[in-house]
């Protein structure tokens, strides 16, 4: 699998004339050779040539994890050590290269500075190549997604029964949060949203130490990760009954959510779908509430391409995974999200979620 992967990468170096990619430990690392590490003090690097040779710079304390198979070298040091002879080795092993292609979104300054002790001419951006390769799921990225999008839907199901007056959203994101790690969640992939009456109007709202109320909706915006792939989920439920108001900018909501997920297929753009939703929205009154693009891309990343945005005119394609999560956000009133995970299909779509979206009143 990561072998085909690193052969996929290597046809665009050879294209774009690249002679070595470097990559830095996050979600790119994973996807072409496996190794799952976050940037952290300790600098860890992957080369892969133009040639399909893979070489390693790691601290000996990740040692344990590369797959010692697949590396033409391996270069390690001790935290005693450091790292600065061993980036000499990997220059060493590398030897000159006309044009290195790194991350440049995600490199960190020290990386940057490491990658300077190496040998070559010209420096360029190889993420929009590696980002288009990923934007392709596999059949078995989609089971993984689908597998974390049913640990986040059995979790939400555990949790709701827990949301009563009086307690905290922190207490809530975290009976949500145990609920998933025990299903399997690796962790979650940013932080939990709970966000309770005038607080759901803060589209980012994370959790706090507010007391949920009665007559209130609840903007749960949470994630599960499961080997590595990601499901990004939000509903939003009610404590007992809400104002008028309040139902109609649900069923608002709602209907953006789903007739934006219904015109899915390929050929679409991403600005086609956004502006599906958005002109529910807007033709309902509350156009200048809805503050943020469509949806995002998942898969080993909370966001990646692709993005359903205004102005977006790339061209949906079969195999793309994305969310579709339309919201109104109202100050001092409160706010509601709703938000699937969508995969496109030869003819259409594939809805990873099967959670109920009528609104449910604790």
């Amino acid at each position: 699998m990561f072998q085909n992967r690193r052969e996929k990468l290597v046809s665009y170096m050879q294209q774009q004339q690249i002679d070595v990619a470097i990559l830095v430990p996050g979600s790119n690392m994973s996807y072409f050779t496996g190794l799952q590490l976050k940037q952290s003090e300790r600098l860890t690097l992957v080369a892969i040539t133009a040639n399909n040779q893979l070489y390693f710079l790691v601290p000996q304390v990740e040692l344990t994890k590369v797959d010692t198979e697949c590396a033409n070298a391996i270069i390690s040091y001790s935290d005693e050590e450091g790292p600065t002879q061993a980036i000499w080795q990997f220059k060493k092993e590398l030897g000159a290269s006309q044009t290195l292609g790194v991350e440049f979104d995600t490199m960190h300054v020290k990386e940057q500075k490491a990658i300077e002790h190496l040998t070559y001419n010209n420096l360029c951006d190889i993420g929009e190549s590696i980002r288009e390769l990923r934007m392709k799921k596999e059949h078995h990225e989609i089971a993984l997604m689908r597998q974390a999008v049913q640990i986040a839907e059995e979790s939400l199901e555990a949790t709701l029964p827990t949301i009563r007056a009086g307690v905290s959203e922190m207490e809530v994101a975290a009976q949500l949060e145990y609920e998933m790690r025990r299903r399997g969640s690796e962790g979650t992939p940013f932080g939990t949203i709970v966000a309770s009456g005038y607080r759901g109007a803060l589209p980012h709202g994370r959790a706090s130490m507010k007391k949920i109320e009665t007559g209130e909706l609840i903007v749960i915006d949470f994630g599960a990760i499961y080997k590595g792939y990601v499901a990004d989920m939000t509903r939003t439920v009610a404590l007992e009954e809400i104002s008028p108001t309040l139902k109609t900018i649900y069923s608002i909501v709602k209907q953006a959510n789903e007739t934006a997920i219904e015109a899915i297929k390929p050929g679409m753009t991403a600005h086609d779908i956004d502006a599906i939703a958005r002109g529910i929205i807007h033709a309902a009154g509350y156009g200048d509430n809805f503050t943020h693009r469509l949806g995002h891309g998942i898969g080993l990343s909370a966001h990646e391409e692709p993005y359903i945005m205004q102005r977006n005119q790339l061209v949906l394609k079969p195999g793309m995974a994305f969310t579709v999560e339309p919201g109104i956000y109202v100050q001092d009133v409160g706010g509601v999200r709703i938000e699937d995970n969508l995969i496109v299909t030869e003819n259409g779509y594939k809805n990873l979620m099967t959670y109920p979206k009528e609104l449910i009143i604790l």
